[in-house]
């Protein structure tokens, strides 16, 4: 999965256990249906939620603490889109 911006790539995860991982979290931050295989999907997201999704990206979930985290910025990208902001107090 690859995230792109007027043609360009952003970030990309492979098609791997760990890539597989962080394109589902990606794809539920962004509120995006997972395109399949091939395919493509189009959204507008603030710089903040990216911020999010370039983090979830670059996770490696064969570390068990990626999980949380991700879980993490996925709820923090979720109230985002809903309008409610961070608690994170930074």
């Amino acid at each position: 999965m690859s995230v792109t911006h007027k043609g360009r790539v952003l970030t990309r995860v492979f098609l791997n256990r760990s890539g597989m991982n962080a394109a589902v979290a990606m794809s539920e931050a962004m509120a995006i249906k997972l395109p399949a295989l091939g395919g493509s999907n189009s959204g507008l997201v603030s710089t903040g939620l990216l911020y999010r999704v370039l983090a979830l990206s670059q996770l490696d979930f064969r570390n068990p603490a990626s999980y949380e985290l991700a879980g993490t910025l996925v709820d923090e990208a979720i109230s985002m889109q809903r309008g409610g902001g961070t608690s994170s107090g930074v």
